[in-house]
């Protein structure tokens, strides 16, 4: 926020900002102004050019500006500068908990993070700040502790969303008549736009840094850099291809309810559950991998959020997960529920895996790649689910056609009897294929990603000796 005549500052700066008047560009003195908050005045002057009064993290006035003697209350939270820069950083082991986070999770730092009803609407209303462009209630700032713990209203969010799209793509498909690809064309062109591209920018940016980065610190640096190059627009042209043509094959929306054997079709249904379990993968990672700095203009924010999986407790993953199976039974059924949120869990689990190879742990634009690749899946599954189950019944009769003595036999003789299966050979070349590709990289590939570091250290060492 800025003073009427920018760029001059304003002092009533959210909890997240650690910028000073000497920080902005073109700054210059102007006349003395004034500015009243709720209980506390500040002043800014040409000698003075950027004064607040001493806040301790409780969002507490320390100076005695109360005639009645009582600490005063500001609307935001103010902290000296470089308190944030230095938060994290000298932790020498993740798995210790700083004071500062012991105390917000104890609710003794005064932000109220204890639980209950009004603590908990605060952490939603912060998630739903986070990741969509519409408004939130005037008291609600964006504090990195309750975006943390946040997390596991991800799918309850991602739910609000489904939802909107769901009607939008209804609206257009079944009241106007368009055809099916054109609503959704819609459906997604709304929801970028009422998310802002959130999670597509940490797509982009992750293809971006993994596609073209050959050591860990490029990978990083190219990750926080704003421009979008080929990786990334290669992965944005996919992802938005892929997810037109899925939800335009589903067709009509046919909305049942039933938790038991579910019964929903078409893209409505499809686009909720989608937008729903994707976002399930990001409360499984923060909690399940380190949360690594970020470089960058927005490092001192998130460098809170590295012990984040301390807020992010198993207990509130779990409670999105049952909500996650709530949602997805009530439309697909429980089995089909069970296969999906698998699904999701396997790819973040093996999303984590590789960005603890790579990157030494997940990061912002890592968690929105992530979420964008599993709503991919989950439409991949509900849109295959029919040729999927009976791909697996093929493969369960070809084995059970044979007799006793070759059902115990070796292992060739059974890829042979699913190989011979029209329907079986496709799945057979491809998993030949994965295993070839997996094979090849591990004997022939490039040296690991953390001795490429290494050797990149060491050479410039002996450039600088030289």
């Amino acid at each position: 926020r800025y003073c009427p005549n920018p760029p001059w500052p304003c002092a009533s700066l959210r909890y997240a900002s650690t910028a000073t008047a000497t920080d902005l560009p073109n700054h210059r003195p102007l006349p003395s102004i004034t500015h009243q908050s709720r209980h506390s005045e500040w002043r800014c002057t040409p000698e003075e050019p950027y004064h607040q009064p001493r806040m301790s993290p409780n969002n507490t006035d320390n100076s005695n500006t109360s005639s009645t003697g009582k600490e005063d209350e500001s609307r935001t939270t103010i902290l000296a500068p470089g308190i944030v820069e230095s938060r994290n950083y000298n932790a020498t082991n993740k798995s210790q908990i700083s004071s500062e986070i012991q105390a917000f999770i104890s609710g003794t730092d005064g932000n109220g993070a204890t639980l209950s009803f009004q603590s908990e609407f605060r952490t939603f209303f912060t998630i739903w700040m986070f990741i969509t462009r519409l408004p939130s209630p005037s008291w609600i700032d964006l504090h990195p502790g309750f975006l943390m713990r946040g997390m596991s209203y991800f799918p309850i969010v991602g739910s609000v969303l489904g939802a909107m799209y769901a009607i939008v793509f209804d609206c257009l498909r079944i009241s106007v008549g368009l055809p099916a690809t054109v609503a959704a064309a819609v459906a997604i062109s709304f929801g970028l736009n009422i998310t802002g591209c959130f999670h597509e920018d940490g797509l982009a940016d992750s293809a971006d840094g993994m596609g073209g980065g050959w050591s860990k610190s490029q990978v990083l640096k190219i990750m926080t850099d704003s421009r979008v190059g080929t990786y990334g627009c290669a992965a944005l042209s996919i992802f938005l291809f892929a997810k037109l043509q899925l939800l335009g094959s589903l067709g009509t929306s046919q909305w049942k309810l039933d938790f038991y054997n579910g019964g929903s079709l078409g893209a409505g249904p499809a686009v909720l559950v989608a937008q729903t379990l994707s976002r399930l993968s990001a409360p499984y990672l923060i909690r399940t991998r380190d949360y690594i700095p970020e470089a960058g203009p927005k490092s001192p924010f998130y460098a809170f959020m590295i012990e984040a999986k301390h807020l992010v407790s198993w207990s509130r993953v779990l409670f999105a997960a049952v909500y996650c199976f709530g949602l997805s039974a009530m439309l697909y059924g429980q089995v089909f529920a069970t296969v999906l949120i698998l699904s999701v869990l396997v790819l973040a689990h093996l999303a984590g895996n590789k960005g603890d190879y790579i990157l030494g742990g997940v990061m912002g634009d890592f968690l929105g790649g992530t979420i964008c690749i599993c709503e991919i899946l989950v439409l991949i599954l509900i849109v295959g689910r029919d040729s999927i189950v009976e791909t697996y019944q093929v493969a369960v009769d070809t084995i059970s056609s044979l007799d006793g003595s070759e059902r115990f036999s070796n292992f060739l003789q059974k890829m042979v009897a699913l190989y011979s299966s029209d329907r079986l050979r496709p799945l057979c070349h491809f998993l030949f294929l994965m295993v070839a590709l997996k094979t090849w990289c591990n004997f022939v590939g490039p040296p690991d990603m953390y001795n490429r570091e290494d050797g990149k250290d060491k050479n410039a060492n002996e450039e600088k000796k030289d």
